[in-house]
């Protein structure tokens, strides 16, 4: 039962989520509450304090890491394995919900109300034929009663699919944690996340979410061919990048890639950008002489032009950026920051999610902990211009513990 028309309250609410790199699940508990005394839900998002009371990353277990990432990697499965997927996925979020619990209850902290996106296992955004009829489709696992039956706290789940139901695409959804988050600064910027995907929010000078979508991979790419060529999960400072040299013809075919000339709304994920195309790329590449670091070098350059040609394309029209806020592991990478500044159409500064005093490490646990609490309160909380859905609705499903 949500708390519609209710006045709102400070929460203290747990963001658990588990993204395209399937590392583990990043847990945030954040202390989440009205600006405005007196402020009720069922309406827009008034405004809204967030205050980080307790992070911790829960590795995946070595095996259980494996089997996920070959299993999404292969793209195919039966009923038997979807099936228990999403029950062991559900025990898995449920284990790092407690561990959190009990951690904080130690520092007299309580857990009022949990947010869980699960682990995506397809994201289908734009609608194809199936069985006659014509759909679109997102799928996230770990069914979030595991959570709320375990830890005998409230939790919502399943974020996604409400957003689809209206003809959205489901993603991103982080443009609703921008405008809360960054909303506030009284200039035009844009957000970007430089996770596996690469996705960018839009913010006018006003604060509001204008535009949000996936540019194309981030790191996804990089880190397999770092994987397969170096055996290193990712290129570290962007060494190897910064070492080789950008193949101009190579990076000039990539960038003919049908997804980077869609225009927004538009998502991706792992079914486009993921190991399969990334091992096919590196053995093309090698088929051709390119050496190592060069190929990381170019994987580097893609990311980087294909931001910037967005923006360009897409944005600038719109609205002109000279401020960008990164966050995600690329942004920990010069070499791939550096790139980006240069591709740019005209003036970029760049700034990190800490000077604005928010982790980014903990970005994607504070943004569903957000969704979690507005969705509590019947507060809508997707951005329709951003997700491309017909009309603002409450995203996920609450199960009441």
């Amino acid at each position: 039962m949500s708390a519609l028309g209710h006045v709102l309250k400070s929460m203290n609410v747990l963001g658990l989520n588990s993204g395209t790199s399937m590392d583990g699940i990043d847990a945030g508990l954040f202390r989440i509450g009205p600006q405005v005394e007196g402020a009720s839900g069922g309406g827009l998002c008034p405004p809204l304090k967030v205050e980080f009371l307790f992070s911790e990353l829960v590795p995946f277990e070595p095996e259980f890491k494996g089997q996920l990432e070959s299993f999404v990697a292969r793209g195919e499965s039966d009923l038997r394995t979807m099936c228990l997927l999403n029950s062991s996925l559900g025990e898995v979020f449920a284990a790092a919900a407690l561990k959190v619990v009990r951690q904080v209850d130690e520092k007299g902290l309580s857990v009022d109300l949990i947010g869980s996106h699960g682990q995506t296992i397809w994201h289908e955004p734009r609608p194809s034929q199936f069985w006659g009829l014509s759909a679109a489709g997102t799928l996230q696992l770990g069914d979030p009663a595991y959570i709320a039956a375990r830890t005998g706290v409230t939790t919502v789940g399943d974020f996604r699919t409400y957003d689809m139901a209206f003809g959205g695409q489901g993603a991103p959804l982080v443009s609703f944690a921008d405008e809360v988050l960054f909303g506030h600064s009284g200039e035009p910027l844009a957000v970007l996340n430089l996770g596996g995907i690469a996705n960018i929010t839009v913010l006018s000078q006003s604060g509001e979410a204008i535009m949000a979508f996936d540019t194309g991979p981030a790191n996804v790419l990089i880190d397999e061919a770092m994987r397969i060529l170096f055996g290193r999960e990712f290129d570290e400072g962007g060494a190897v990048a910064g070492a080789g040299t950008v193949n101009e013809a190579v990076l000039s075919d990539l960038l003919k890639e049908e997804y980077f000339h869609l225009a927004p709304p538009k998502t991706t994920g792992r079914e486009l950008f993921g190991r399969k195309r990334a091992s096919e790329l590196v053995e093309r590449l090698r088929a051709e002489s390119i050496g190592p670091k060069d190929i990381v070098a170019t994987l580097t350059a893609l990311t980087a032009r294909s931001i910037a040609d967005a923006y360009k394309k897409f944005v600038a029209s719109r609205v002109k950026i000279k401020k960008l806020v990164l966050g995600g592991g690329g942004a920990e990478n010069p070499t791939l920051t550096s790139l980006l500044q240069k591709y740019w159409d005209g003036e970029l500064t760049l700034y990190r999610h800490e000077d604005y005093g928010i982790s980014t490490k903990f970005k994607e646990a504070l943004l569903f902990a957000l969704l979690a609490y507005t969705t509590y309160f019947s507060i809508p909380n997707n951005v329709p211009c951003c997700t491309g859905a017909s009309r603002r609705v409450c995203l996920g499903k609450i199960v009441k513990a």
